[in-house]
């Protein structure tokens, strides 16, 4: 019995390494992601760095829910302010969107806003637009505020912001894992199951030392 359980374990271990060697071989530096840093985060984490106002953002929120299903915690969603409409946003939506963190209606809220922008062609272009949204999900104005002027709204704000200069985020969406790899959508130009193959990068690199 001692020696089943030993040869199973075996034939796991080959087919694990055979994988991982698969991807190693199917993924090239340069080509399916880029190296960014010489050191990675001390726990896995995915950073998916996105603007309600991007079209290809609205096109890739699937492929985001299918990171935060496999990943879970280790996926986070942060809002640059370089695409946007106006002053006013640039200046405002990070820390709107840190709100609907922060009450925990992000998903819905950001659901709402894409469909308001690429389905129904109505822009959310203020605080006070915003807020609207807010109400059709059941925050009331004082809670909105009371959240808005939260240290951690205000913390989550920051740390966006942070991350956006420190890993020079120019265009969205933008995938960032485990601080070291930045994910090349350019390098899937021949792929005939683009979303899949993404996924299958995102598995790799989070895994990669």
């Amino acid at each position: 019995m001692q020696k089943l359980v030993v040869i199973a374990m075996a034939v796991v271990l080959f087919f694990a390494a055979a994988s991982v060697q698969a991807s190693s071989e199917r993924f090239q530096e340069g080509v399916h992601y880029t190296v960014i840093s010489d050191e990675k985060s001390r726990n896995p984490e995915i950073i998916d760095f996105f603007s309600l106002y991007c079209n290809a953002c609205y096109q890739f929120a699937g492929f985001s829910d299918s990171l935060k299903n496999e990943f879970g915690d280790a996926f986070r969603k942060y809002h640059v302010n370089i695409v946007v409409p106006n002053n006013t946003m640039r200046e405002n939506i990070m820390q709107i969107w840190a709100t609907a963190v922060v009450l925990g209606v992000n998903e819905d809220f950001a659901e709402r806003v894409f469909q308001r922008h690429f389905v129904r062609n109505s822009w959310v272009n203020s605080v006070s637009d915003a807020k609207a949204v807010f109400a059709d999900l059941g925050v009331d104005e004082e809670r909105f505020d009371r959240a808005w002027n939260s240290m951690q709204v205000r913390s989550l704000t920051n740390r966006m912001r942070t991350a956006q200069d420190n890993f020079n985020v120019r265009a969205t969406p933008t995938y960032i894992v485990n601080r070291k790899y930045q994910m090349n959508p350019q390098g899937f130009q021949n792929s005939t199951d683009f979303f899949n193959d993404y996924l299958a990068l995102a598995r790799y690199l989070m895994s990669k030392d």
